[in-house]
């Protein structure tokens, strides 16, 4: 940046807010600079790096390093072959007798390596004139001296007095009026500029190879008006509460939507800016022992990572309410039980298709004057079943692949895995510790519905099951897997139970087949789409009352869902 300076040329521009009558951003003077006498008129958005470090350098505040313009013409040493001016940072340290080394404070020997320091650039400084008598010290009149003696002092002197002048006039007057009259372009924003407004134009500025985001503005925010580090706060967080990783790609931001819906903000970008930073601190504890419980209702309702997570935004609504709520008893109950409505509400409904965060303040607000006793559930829009119904048995049937980020295709998965999702084979639970080793299985094989030109990437063909037991399967058809599988069963009903806590209608998937080898395309979908056809029907009707029962904050039975849906005899 120095060197951009001396030389004239372009420097970035810098962004200047006026402040008006009230100051829109918690302000501070650049660092080391003194604080304001009189009232702040103008806040620098951007530019900050650039003019703190042209203040620390003009200002030589700091002690770890001394910077210097280099002007070959006034360096003795014969070794050197510069071209034209150049910055040099000389770094400093300090040992028991001072700050070393010695000769950067000693203007003759930085002179005489033609060092000139950049602090004398300064254009309100009055170093210049002791620097220069310094640099070229006078010499010494012995009165005792010849007259011959006293003439070689006074021809002496005058060329100390010619060397001081070409000194001052040649080189350090010019880099300083340089430097006086640098053109630092800036753009100004008018007081009457929102802050939400002040920051976007700011964010569009910054060209770092690493894009801003609302994040660490709100960051830099945070530390400013409250001393709080937020990033620090952020990694004990997660360090005592490793749960959240699996929900949320970024804890930070999650904090940050859980604040905005506490503080009444939306959250989102704009909300994020409006925050109250004390109440931010104030309330961390709390906004911290709401994400844990959310963390174990997900988990209660077989959700363990965010690859089952049908939406994401009612996350931080539910973690908001959560978070000034009853932590024991009949109340906590009551509050998990409107908890568990509303998500999955916001899970099988079209409510966050869109304008997410307008949409979690429209709910959380309702939702939280309902828990405080002052709203009623009618008021909250997520729960309007007119605007926002739940899914049609077509709607299910054409439910994307669940592994795909499909709203609907992941709320079938997480249906289907509400109950416990035994794995096929080693009959183990589904569980935070072990679905990283789960896969996504079709049940009527990827191979047979392709050779019958069927799509099989649907979410009711869709179950999580062990990474080995999905190799195992193949292309074999349902009814010979699951009877090799039945034989090597304790018990020869157990892979039904298995099967069941999928929401997979067993009698349905072991009808199909066997199925010729030798035959595909229309030949084998005439054999293969009555079954396919049949055992989706089934299965979305047990999602569909699942999905009924868990949207009214019901814990239901596996019972009560298979034997509602395809009679006590298939049970």
């Amino acid at each position: 940046m120095l060197t951009t300076i001396i030389q004239d040329l372009p420097l970035g521009i810098t962004l200047i807010l006026d402040v008006g009558d009230e100051e829109k951003f918690h302000s501070r003077p650049l660092e080391t600079a003194p604080e304001p006498s009189s009232k702040v008129t103008e806040h620098l958005l951007d530019g900050q790096q650039r003019l703190t470090a042209l203040w620390q350098a003009l200002k030589a505040t700091s002690p770890d390093v001394t910077y210097f313009i280099h002007v070959p013409e006034l360096d003795e040493d014969p070794d050197n072959d510069d071209h034209g001016l150049s910055v040099r940072a000389v770094v400093r340290w300090r040992d028991r007798r001072g700050l070393k080394p010695l000769w950067a404070d000693d203007p003759a020997e930085c002179r005489r390596r033609g060092l000139v320091p950049v602090r004398l650039l300064d254009p309100s400084g009055d170093q210049i004139d002791r620097w220069v008598d310094d640099a070229y010290p006078a010499p010494a009149i012995d009165e005792a001296a010849s007259a011959e003696e006293q003439v070689q002092v006074l021809l002496a002197e005058r060329a100390v007095s010619a060397s001081r002048s070409v000194l001052k006039e040649q080189w350090i007057g010019p880099l300083r009026e340089r430097v006086r009259h640098y053109n630092l372009p800036y753009l100004r924003l008018p007081a009457a500029t929102h802050k939400d407004v002040a920051l976007r134009v700011f964010i569009n500025m910054n060209t770092n190879a690493k894009p801003l985001r609302a994040y660490d503005i709100v960051v830099a925010e945070l530390e400013n008006a409250t001393g709080v580090r937020l990033r620090e706060q952020l990694r004990a967080l997660s360090e005592a509460q490793p749960a959240l990783a699996r929900y949320f790609g970024d804890v930070g931001d999650a904090v940050l939507q859980v604040s905005a819906l506490m503080q009444g903000k939306q959250p989102n970008q704009k909300g994020y800016y409006e925050l109250d930073y004390s109440k931010f601190v104030a309330d961390w504890d709390t906004m911290a022992a709401g994400l844990k419980r959310l963390t174990e209702l997900l988990a209660g309702e077989g959700i363990f990572t965010t690859s089952q997570v049908p939406s994401g935004p009612p996350l931080p609504v539910a973690a908001a309410l959560l978070a000034k709520s009853a932590a024991d008893g009949d109340d906590r109950a009551r509050v998990d039980q409107l908890v568990r409505r509303y998500l999955w509400s916001a899970f099988f409904t079209m409510r966050y298709v869109g304008a997410a965060a307008t949409r979690a303040a429209a709910d959380y607000a309702p939702l939280r004057a309902h828990l405080d006793g002052v709203g009623e559930l009618d008021s909250v829009p997520v729960f309007d079943r007119e605007q926002y119904p739940l899914p049609t048995q077509r709607d299910l049937l054409a439910a994307d692949w669940s592994k795909k980020a499909d709203r609907l295709g992941r709320a079938v998965l997480a249906a289907s895995t509400y109950f416990g999702a035994r794995d096929f084979a080693d009959d183990t639970k589904l569980s935070a510790d072990n679905i990283g080793r789960r896969e996504y299985h079709h049940l009527f094989p990827d191979a047979l519905l392709r050779a019958a030109g069927i799509n099989s990437y649907l979410a009711l063909n869709c179950a999580l099951i062990t990474w080995k037991t999905n190799r195992t399967i193949g292309r074999l058809d349902p009814i010979q897997y699951l009877e090799d599988r039945a034989q090597k069963a304790p018990d020869p009903n157990d892979v039904r139970a298995r099967l069941t806590t999928h929401l997979v209608p067993y009698e349905l998937l072991v009808a199909a087949g066997p199925y010729p080898l030798d035959i595909e395309g229309s030949e084998l979908a005439e054999l293969v789409r009555p079954h396919f056809d049949a055992f989706l029907t089934a299965r979305a009707q047990l999602v569909s009352r699942a999905a009924a029962e868990l949207t009214e904050g019901r814990q239901p039975s596996l019972h009560e869902i298979v034997a509602t849906e395809i009679g006590e005899e298939h049970a």
